[in-house]
Parts: C-alpha cells; sequence; structure tokens
C-alpha cells in the first residue's frame, strides 16, 4: 500500500473497528454484570421476605403461603418459586410451583449461594440459598428462585442496542479519519499542484503557505527547481554558443567547395557532409527553441491556417514533379503545439513523403477527446518494417539513391516529443507506401 491517504484510511478504520469492537465487549460484560447483580439483589429481597414469613409462620403449611402475599407465587408456573427445607425433612413450597420441587441441593451453607438451575417447565432458573436458625433452633434451608427468561432478554436488548451504538460511533470515527486524512493531505495536494503549475511559469514555491513540517521539503524543491533551470540555461546557452561556433566556419567551407567546384573539382562529398551539418545544427536549434518556447508556454496553434499554407505550398511543389496531393482535414482544429514548430514538423514529414512518392502523396487529420491526429502517407515503396524505428534515429538514411541528410524523421521526432506527443512510422494500407502518424495534444 504506497498511498499515504489509502494508509491512512486503512488505519483509522482499522482503529476504529478495535475500539468499537472492544467498547462493546467491555461495556457489554459491564452491563451484563450489572443486570446480573440487580437481579441478585431482586432474589435477595424476596429470600428475604420468605424468611420473615417462615419465622412467622412458625413453619406451618397452612399459614406459610399467606404470610407471602405476592401474586406471582400463586400463578402456577409463573417463573417465581420459594422452597424450604427443615432439618426433619418437611418441605414447603409456593403455589407457583405446582408439584414440582426445585433440584436437590449437594450441601447447605449458613452463606449465601446463588446458583443456575433447570427448573420446572423446563425453565432456567436463578436460585438463590441459605441456611438459617429461626429463634425456636429449627433450621431451614430457604430458597428462592426467578427464571432468567426475563434478565436474558434485557441482556439482549441491552447488547443489541450497544452493538447499534458502537456501530455508530465507528462509522462517525472512519468519517472522522477520513475528514483528518483529507485536511491533513490538503498542503501535499496543493504542494502537487504548485509544483505542477511551475510548468507553465516560473517563480518559486511560497513556502509561507505550508505547514511547518511541509515547508522544509518545500525549499528543497524550490532549491531543485532553481538548480534544475540552472543546469538547462547553462545547456542552452553552451549548445546555442557551439552551434552559433559551427556555422560561421561551416558557411565559410560551403563558398570554398562552391569555389572549387566552378574551377572544376570534384568536391560534392564535401558538400553533402556541411549539408548535413547544417541540418543537424537545424535540429539542435530546433530542439533549442521547442524546449525554451513551446513546450514550456504551452502555446495553441489554429491548425486551418497552418493546414491551409502546407497545402498550397506542397500542391504547387508536387505539380512541378507531377505529383497529387490529397488533404482531408477538418475545420476548428487546434493543437497544443507552437505554430512554426507546427510547420517544421508537417513540412518534413511532406517533404520527405513527396521525395519517396511516385505519384500522389495524402495528408489526413482526425481527432479524439483529447489528441489531434496527423498522418502522412505516400504511393512509393515504404519503409521496411524492420527499419521503422531507425528511421526516426538522427543521420539514419535508408536510401542512398535520393539527396538528404537524414534527419527529417529525427527533428519531427524531437519536436513532437518535446510537446508530449507521439510520432509512429508504418506502412499506408490506402497507398502501399510510407505511413507516418503524428499525435499532439488537442487544445479545445
Amino acid at each position: 500500500m504506497k498511498s499515504l491517504r489509502s494508509r491512512a484510511v486503512a488505519g483509522g478504520a482499522v482503529w476504529a473497528t478495535i475500539v468499537a469492537l472492544a467498547g462493546t465487549s467491555a461495556v457489554g460484560n459491564y452491563l451484563d454484570r450489572l443486570t446480573l447483580s440487580r437481579f441478585d439483589e431482586f432474589l435477595t429481597a424476596r429470600h428475604a421476605q420468605v424468611v420473615v414469613a417462615l419465622a412467622n409462620s412458625h413453619g406451618e403449611a397452612e399459614a406459610m403461603p399467606r404470610q407471602i402475599g405476592d401474586p406471582v407465587y400463586q400463578r402456577p408456573f409463573s417463573g417465581n418459586y420459594w422452597q424450604v427445607e427443615s432439618d426433619d425433612g418437611r418441605i414447603l413450597v409456593s403455589r407457583s410451583m405446582a408439584d414440582s420441587l426445585l433440584p436437590t441441593m449437594p450441601s447447605a451453607s449458613t452463606d449465601v449461594t446463588v446458583q443456575n438451575v433447570a427448573g420446572p417447565a423446563s425453565q432456567e432458573l436463578r436460585v438463590l440459598a441459605q441456611e438459617v436458625t429461626l429463634d425456636d433452633g429449627a433450621v431451614w434451608l430457604v430458597r428462592v428462585a426467578s427464571s432468567t427468561q426475563t434478565i436474558d432478554a434485557d441482556q439482549a436488548e441491552l447488547r443489541r442496542r450497544l452493538n447499534i451504538s458502537f456501530a455508530f460511533v465507528g462509522v462517525l470515527a472512519i468519517a472522522g479519519a477520513l475528514l483528518i486524512v483529507w485536511f491533513t493531505l490538503r498542503p501535499l495536494s496543493q504542494l502537487r499542484r504548485d509544483v505542477i503549475d511551475r510548468e507553465t511559469y516560473e517563480g518559486e514555491l511560497p513556502v509561507d503557505d505550508y505547514p511547518l513540517e511541509v515547508r522544509p521539503l518545500v525549499t528543497e524543491i524550490n532549491n531543485l527547481l532553481d538548480r534544475n533551470r540552472d543546469i538547462v540555461d547553462r545547456s542552452r546557452r553552451q549548445t546555442a554558443d557551439l552551434a552559433h561556433a559551427i556555422k560561421t566556419p561551416s558557411s565559410v567551407l560551403r563558398n570554398e567547395l562552391f569555389e572549387l567546384q566552378l574551377g572544376g573539382v570534384s568536391v560534392q562529398s564535401g558538400i553533402n557532409a556541411l549539408d548535413r551539418l547544417d541540418a543537424q545544427l537545424n535540429r539542435s536549434f530546433a530542439r533549442m527553441k521547442a524546449s525554451q518556447d513551446g513546450a514550456s508556454e504551452k502555446e495553441t496553434t489554429s491548425l486551418d491556417i497552418c493546414l491551409a499554407r502546407l497545402g498550397r505550398a506542397f500542391t504547387a511543389l508536387a505539380k512541378n514533379k507531377d505529383r497529387d496531393v490529397i488533404l482531408d482535414a477538418p475545420p476548428d482544429l487546434h493543437a497544443k503545439i507552437n505554430q512554426i514548430d507546427f510547420e517544421e514538423i508537417l513540412g518534413n514529414l511532406l517533404d520527405n513523403a513527396l521525395k519517396w512518392s511516385r505519384s500522389a502523396i495524402g495528408l489526413s487529420v482526425s481527432s479524439s477527446d483529447d489528441w489531434v491526429h496527423f498522418s502522412v502517407e505516400d504511393d512509393g515503396d515504404g519503409i521496411a518494417a524492420h527499419a521503422e524505428k531507425r528511421a526516426l534515429i538522427s543521420g539514419q538514411r535508408l536510401d542512398e539513391t535520393k539527396p538528404g541528410t537524414g534527419l527529417g524523421l529525427a527533428i519531427a521526432s524531437d519536436l513532437v516529443a518535446a510537446y508530449q506527443g507521439t510520432i509512429d512510422v508504418g506502412r499506408s494500407e490506402a497507398m502501399g507506401g510510407a505511413r507516418i502518424v503524428v499525435n499532439l495534444p488537442r487544445a479545445h
């Protein structure tokens, strides 16, 4: 479980469950003992009543029931009983016992004893017994009993209400844990949003806006962002300086080679090498511009104007080579890309398609919820399946029979990647040649 939120919620839920179960058990046991204690006090009071009646009636069978006027002892099997036994074997019982007797005790004691026994009519009884000596010296075993059905029902009802109450408490505890987790993790969520926002504009994270525990982390993130900006800036400057430093000597060499070529010297291989060098420089400039301007500023381009301009330009070029251009693009599409970089990407792809086609090239555009898809196809020989990935690598010329530097697809791939897009190389089912598909984020 890698999520802090999941850990906190799971921990809170487990703890709330443990507390609810422990609380239910502890309080339930306490209430059970309390109700049982109250029940035993009730039996003790009735036992005292029977002892007084026994003393007043001197153990006479007819007088004893009259001394105890409680109606519960008059109804047969009412669940409340008394029974007295003398040391000479006489036994007196309440009318509620009918023809039954309480189970025989293993031994009598002058101390109060309480036990659960099976009574008449299959009733579970709780019996309080004590051996007492009357003023006349007679020794009697006095027992009172009451059915446990009532106390069992009371305890079950208390348990039910207790379970409901603690279940509600557990739900409240889990809800409280969720609320605490949400409130506690808000600074981290805000930190995530602030870090993402730094992709679109410069500036440090506001350290004072975060809790004390998070501020050291925010400070380290600010330091890391500063170091990254410094590294990127220095890399850009060094790349730009190197590119400019090479570009001037390259121009001088090109002029010298042209003069030699005019003088009849064969220098075509040197000119081709300079072409590749200039293409590599252009690629470096394009990558720097994409990473510095387009990807960081999140520019949006209306495709209608760009596609119309590219369509006109390549239609004219195609006519000069007896080729046709098939353009299929719906209106009102926008992509998250700089306009110049977009035209650089499609320009390279259309130029390649025009170079290797036989009679026609095609450009089709479609869209989905979050993407715009561009497909450039031709009716040439296409790219072999084993060479499709290699076609996107810088300087990889798959066919030396036609002029070029082998950097067109590599430049397009770099620019597409700078805008979090993708580029795929394959074969066109409709035209039979190569098919390059570019997917760029859509702007709504």
